[in-house]
C-alpha cells in the first residue's frame, strides 16, 4: 500500500506560538499582580484600625478554691455527657475566663505557633437579647511577610454567636469594634469563619468529645449566663 503523504497549505507562521506564549505570560502575570495588589490592600486596610502599641489584658486572677469548683462543674458536665446522660452546664462571664487560665494551665494555645486565649480575650458578659457573647479582644494580626516593624494587635470589642453546628458546639466571631476606627468588612466576615474553640478541641480529645455531644446553648434571660444543653442520648441496642 502506497503511503500517502500531508502536505500542508498553510503557510507556517513562528508568530502563532510567540503570542500564545506572550498571551500566557500577561494573564499570569495579571494574576499575580492582582494578588499581590490584593495582599498589599488587604495589609493597609489591617493597619488603618490595628496599632503596634498595645498594653496587655488586666491579669487572670483566679483562686485555687475557684478553680478546683470550676474543674469538678467541667468534669461533671463532661462524664454525664459521655454516659448519654442529659446534662446542662451554667457558665458565667467569671467562669468563663477562668476557664481561659485553666485553658493556659492545660497548655492549650501557650506554644509559640498557636495563639494564647488568656492573652487575646477577655469575657465581658452575655446580652440575652441578640443572644451573643460579649469580650474585650487583643488580638494579634499578621503582617505581610516582608514587612518590618514589631506585631501588630486589633486591640477593640466584639461579639460572639454561641452555635450549635456540624455535630459540635462552636463560638464565632459576629461584630469587632475598635473605638475610633473603622473594620473593614471583608477582614469581619473573614473571622467570622474562625471557630475561637477548634484550638481546645484540637489539643484535647475529652474536650472535643464533650462538645460533640452539646445539643442547644443559649444566654440565660437575665443575662446572667451561656448555658450548654446536652440531650439524653439511647445507649446502643444489645446485639442478640
Amino acid at each position: 500500500m502506497s503511503k500517502i503523504e500531508k502536505i500542508p497549505t498553510a503557510q507556517f507562521n513562528p508568530f502563532y506560538g510567540c503570542a500564545i506564549l506572550v498571551i500566557m505570560v500577561l494573564t499570569f502575570g495579571g494574576i499575580v499582580t492582582w494578588m499581590i495588589y490584593s495582599g498589599i490592600e488587604q495589609d493597609r486596610q489591617i493597619a488603618s484600625f490595628t496599632t503596634e502599641n498595645a498594653p496587655p489584658l488586666p491579669a487572670l486572677i483566679v483562686s485555687d478554691g475557684e478553680k478546683a469548683t470550676l474543674k469538678g462543674k467541667l468534669t461533671l458536665f463532661a462524664e454525664s455527657a459521655a454516659r448519654g446522660d442529659e446534662a446542662q452546664l451554667s457558665l458565667s462571664s467569671v467562669e468563663a475566663n477562668a476557664l481561659l487560665l485553666l485553658a493556659a494551665e492545660a497548655g492549650i494555645g501557650e506554644d509559640k505557633d498557636s495563639m494564647s486565649y488568656r492573652e487575646m480575650l477577655r469575657f465581658t458578659g452575655f446580652d440575652p437579647k441578640s443572644q451573643f457573647v460579649n469580650g474585650n479582644l487583643r488580638m494579634p494580626v499578621n503582617k505581610l511577610p516582608w514587612a518590618d516593624g514589631d506585631k501588630r494587635y486589633l486591640v477593640g470589642s466584639a461579639s460572639f454567636k454561641p452555635i450549635v453546628e456540624n455535630g459540635t458546639f462552636s463560638l464565632k466571631i459576629e461584630t469587632i469594634t475598635v473605638p475610633g476606627k473603622t473594620v473593614s468588612e471583608g477582614f469581619v466576615n473573614n473571622m467570622k469563619n474562625m471557630d475561637w474553640l477548634s484550638l481546645a478541641k484540637q489539643k484535647d480529645t475529652k474536650i472535643a468529645d464533650t462538645l460533640k455531644k452539646v445539643s442547644a446553648c443559649r444566654i440565660a434571660e437575665d443575662g446572667s449566663a451561656l448555658i450548654l444543653d446536652c440531650a439524653k442520648t439511647a445507649p446502643p441496642s444489645a446485639k442478640p
